[in-house]
């Protein structure tokens, strides 16, 4: 009788304290995290310019380094938007002709991103970076950059993560009716905080 009555006393401390699996979703990062962090990449294109050289196209090879510093809110599970802050280290060889000197700039663009993670850590990416840079005292040239990308995210704590990515990069310029474009492959690595994410990759529904 005894153990019977104690039974039922401690009976709702033990539902409360087992997992209901009905209640519970698989995620990766929960709603409500915060994702703090940047990546470093590379890639290497076949460029058109019809801007450089009013009156001639010059076909170009071009390897391009980038730092991008990434912050972000998940406004669902696995699901976050942010903003992306770009600064590009760009050297130019010409291919049309061997008169003209390598030529290196450096330029900077700021945009949204968009990134959803599989509860395997594979994620997808997408970006778009709008920017406006000087290159002489008379002209402005009107920027434009698009990424889409696949990555892994490594979570070597709760925290913290180690982050792969393949990316296929898409950049303008333009001034009247002339541009400049490059499209190509952007291998990167990156270093993400995710502040607020809980250990376990199952979170509660909120009821």
């Amino acid at each position: 009788m005894r153990k019977t009555l104690l039974l039922l006393f401690l009976l709702p401390y033990l539902v409360v304290a087992q997992e209901n699996e009905s209640y519970l979703i698989k995620a990766k990062v929960k709603q409500g995290s915060i994702l703090l962090g940047g990546t470093v990449d590379a890639s290497f294109y076949k460029t058109t310019d019809a801007i450089s050289s009013p009156g001639q196209t010059i076909n170009a090879t071009e390897i391009m380094a980038t730092i991008n510093a990434k912050n972000g809110y998940f406004v669902m599970h696995d699901f976050v938007i942010g903003l992306n802050l770009t600064i590009d280290f760009r050297s130019k060889k010409i291919d049309t002709t061997e008169e003209m000197l390598p030529d290196k700039r450096t330029y900077m663009l700021m945009g949204p991103f968009v990134r959803y993670y599989l509860d395997n850590g594979i994620f997808g990416e997408f970006s778009v970076a709008p920017g406006l840079l000087n290159f002489s005292k008379s002209d402005k040239f009107n920027l434009l950059e698009g990424r889409i990308g696949i990555g892994y995210a490594y979570f070597f704590n709760e925290k913290f993560s180690i982050e792969p990515m393949l990316s296929v990069r898409y950049f303008q310029q333009k001034l009247g009716d002339r541009k400049y474009t490059a499209i190509g492959p952007v291998l990167g690595v990156g270093i993400q905080a995710y502040l607020l994410r809980k250990k376990a990759h199952v979170i509660k529904r909120a009821l």
